[in-house]
């Protein structure tokens, strides 16, 4: 025999012995594990209360879980699948004690639920604690408007026509009365924008990271539109107002219209005229230390979005009326 072929032989020899020791090993393991299986144990476990049938026009302000600690005792067997599945305990709310503001969950009232959601082989020793608090509150409806967040520029020589709005402008939300009381408006998450040159219309999601997951919302986004347009410069003259001049006197001024510097877009810069513009001097503000009238833009048209006086000063001579 060849020294290869011995050698091999005596390779597949031990690999037999040691897949025969691995074997011994393992039932040995197994009958070990069912020994332990039949014996009887005494175990705590943690168990979740999860709250089914609330009245509909209620709901819970708490926002951790409540647990209670159950020893119970049972063969390994039986106790294994505890150990295995979600360990959850069902609890019907239209059968516990309430006042205003709690649930009252209490191990006299609720031990025959708690027994009943382990086989009958199962035996529960104790439960604690022995008595649970379940804050709740009105269910509540509250509409709120909607706060937009953009952060914007635009390339040279456009603007916005009118500010962005939010369609829709407010939303409707639900949940305790206690949490929708703090809340006056719900804000989008922020809408970076560039070198804007036309019209945007973006969907823009909520900004409800921070929220209350007790709360719902009509809505998770809204849509944020803007018109952009070529804007210009222009000036027009426009008359002069003085308001307030006593009967009895007559007062002379000069200028008697001041340019107004306005800024537009091209799409309305023809439609604007001086009547759009008002300009007023209140008499009354007249002083001993103020020699000069000082006018005030008291009306401009919507389509303009900024508008200032060249003249900031008028000079005037008040004279006695003759009757």
């Amino acid at each position: 025999m060849s020294k290869t072929n011995k050698y091999i032989k005596i390779k597949g020899v031990k690999g037999k012995r040691l897949n025969v020791f691995v074997l011994f090993l393992l039932l040995s393991f197994l009958i070990s594990l069912l020994v332990k299986l039949s014996d009887t144990y005494t175990q705590t476990l943690r168990f979740e209360l999860q709250p089914t049938q609330l009245e509909s026009n209620e709901v819970l302000i708490s926002k951790e879980a409540k647990t209670i600690n159950v020893t119970i005792s049972g063969k390994g067997f039986e106790l294994l699948k505890y150990y295995i599945e979600a360990r959850i305990i069902d609890v019907d709310f239209s059968q516990l004690n309430k006042n205003k503001s709690h649930y009252f969950w209490t191990e006299r009232s609720q031990f025959e639920n708690v027994i009943n959601h382990f086989d009958s082989k199962i035996s529960v020793k104790s439960i604690n604690p022995d008595t649970l608090l379940f804050q709740y509150d009105p269910q509540f409806i509250k509409k709120v408007p909607v706060q937009i967040s953009v952060n914007s520029s635009f390339a040279s020589g456009f603007d916005l026509v009118t500010p962005f709005q939010s369609i829709p402008d407010s939303i409707t939300l639900t949940g305790p009365k206690s949490l929708l009381e703090t809340i006056s408006s719900i804000q989008t998450e922020t809408l970076k924008l560039k070198a804007l040159n036309s019209n945007i219309d973006r969907e823009v999601a909520l900004d409800v990271s921070n929220a209350s997951k007790q709360i719902s919302y009509s809505n998770q986004v809204v849509r944020i539109k803007g018109e952009v347009d070529k804007f210009t410069e222009g000036s027009i003259q426009v008359p002069v107002t003085v308001v307030n001049v006593p009967d009895s006197l007559i007062l002379n001024f000069l200028p008697k219209e001041i340019t107004v510097i306005f800024y537009t877009s091209l799409k309305a810069y023809s439609t604007i005229g001086s009547s759009d513009f008002s300009i007023e001097c209140d008499f009354n503000a007249l002083t001993t230390e103020n020699k000069y009238l000082n006018p005030v833009l008291v009306k401009q048209p919507s389509t303009v979005k900024t508008a200032k006086l060249k003249s900031t000063a008028l000079e005037y001579v008040i004279t006695p009326k003759n009757d």
